[in-house]
C-alpha cells in the first residue's frame, strides 16, 4: 500500500504541475509571447536541461541505436511537440479551463481505439469513471459559454488526438529504453524540428525579459520536466489506468489556478465538475485498494508503461 499511495502522489503532482503550466503559458500569451515561440523555447531548454542532467549523472541512457531514430523524430515532433504546440494555441485563443477540458476528450479517443481495433471489453467501472472524469471535465468549462474561435475549437480537438497518438504510440518505444531516454529525445527532436518554423535568431529579443526568462525557465523544468518525470515514477507503483484516471486532476487544478491568478470564473457548474473529477480518482483509489478490475484508459495501450525498462 505504500507503493500505491507513493504512486498516486507522484501522479498528483504530475496533474497538478501541468495544471499550472496552462496559466503561466496564458500569462506569457497576455504578454504578446507567440504559441510558436513558447512551444519552441520549452522543447529546447527541456532538451538542454535533461540532456545535461543525464550526461553527467546517467550518460548510458543517452545511448540509442541509429535504427531507432526514425521512431524517435516521428514520436517527437507528431507526439510530444504535436501535443504542446495545439494545446498552448488553443489556450492563447481562449480560456485555460477550455483548452483542458478539450485535450481530455483523448481518454474516449484511447478507450475507442482499443474497443473497436484491439477488441477489448470496457468494463461498467471503467465505462463510470470515464464518464465522471470526462463529464467533469466538461461542466467546469461548462459555465463560461465555451466561448472558442474556429482555430482554438480546431487546435483543442487536435491537442486530444495528439496524446492519443502519443500515447499509443508511445508504447514501442518505452520497451526499448528507459523513459528519460526516450523523452530527451522526444524533446530534441521536437526542438529541431520547431527551429525551422521558428528560427531562434528571428525570435524578437523583447520576448526575453527578466521577467519572461524565469517563466521560460519555469515551463521548461516544472512544466515538462519534472511532470512527465513524476508522471513515470507514479506509474512504476500504480497500473497505468489507475495513472491516467488520477492524471485527469488537471483540469481542476488549471481552473483554479486560472480563476486566483488570471481571473477567470469559477461558478457553481465548475465547482460541481471539480467534484465529479475528484469523486472519479477516489472511486478508481479505492478500486485499486480494493483489487477490483481496470478502470479508464485500456491496459493493452499502455502497460508498458508500468514498470521502468532498463538501458539498452
Amino acid at each position: 500500500m505504500k507503493k500505491e499511495l507513493k504512486g498516486f502522489l507522484f501522479v498528483i503532482l504530475a496533474a497538478s504541475l501541468w495544471g499550472l503550466a496552462g496559466t503561466v503559458a496564458k500569462y506569457l500569451f497576455n504578454k504578446a509571447i507567440d504559441p510558436l515561440v513558447l512551444v519552441e523555447i520549452r522543447l529546447s531548454l527541456s532538451a538542454l536541461i535533461l540532456g545535461l542532467l543525464l550526461a553527467v549523472f546517467k550518460p548510458k541512457l543517452l545511448r540509442i541505436s541509429s535504427q531507432d531514430i526514425p521512431y524517435l523524430v516521428t514520436l517527437g515532433i507528431f507526439g510530444v511537440a504535436g501535443v504542446q504546440l495545439a494545446y498552448f494555441i488553443t489556450v492563447s485563443q481562449t480560456n485555460v479551463a477550455t483548452a483542458v477540458f478539450l485535450q481530455y476528450i483523448s481518454p474516449i479517443i484511447v478507450s475507442l481505439y482499443a474497443v473497436f481495433f484491439l477488441k477489448e471489453k470496457m468494463s461498467l467501472l471503467q465505462l463510470l469513471c470515464l464518464l465522471l472524469a470526462v463529464g467533469g471535465s466538461y461542466l467546469m468549462v461548462f459555465s463560461q459559454g465555451i466561448k472558442i474561435s474556429p482555430l482554438g475549437l480546431v487546435s483543442g480537438l487536435a491537442s486530444a488526438v495528439t496524446v492519443s497518438v502519443y500515447t499509443i504510440y508511445s508504447r514501442r518505444g518505452l520497451q526499448m529504453y528507459n523513459s528519460w531516454t526516450l523523452l530527451f529525445y522526444c524533446f530534441l527532436a521536437g526542438a529541431i524540428a520547431l527551429a525551422f518554423i521558428v528560427p531562434p535568431w528571428r525570435i524578437p529579443g523583447e520576448n526575453f525579459t527578466t521577467t519572461n526568462l524565469l517563466f521560460f525557465i519555469y515551463i521548461a523544468v516544472f512544466a515538462t520536466i519534472i511532470p512527465f518525470g513524476s508522471y513515470f515514477l507514479g506509474l512504476r507503483h500504480l497500473k497505468p489506468t489507475t495513472a491516467g484516471i488520477t492524471a485527469t486532476l488537471e483540469p481542476v487544478v488549471a481552473a483554479f489556478t486560472a480563476f486566483l491568478f488570471l481571473k477567470e470564473r469559477l461558478a457553481l457548474p465548475q465547482v460541481l465538475g471539480a467534484l465529479m473529477v475528484l469523486g472519479s480518482v477516489i472511486l478508481i483509489q479505492l478500486k485499486t485498494q480494493a483489487k477490483l478490475s481496470e478502470a479508464t484508459l485500456p491496459v493493452s495501450v499502455v502497460e508498458l508503461c508500468r514498470e521502468e525498462p532498463k538501458p539498452s
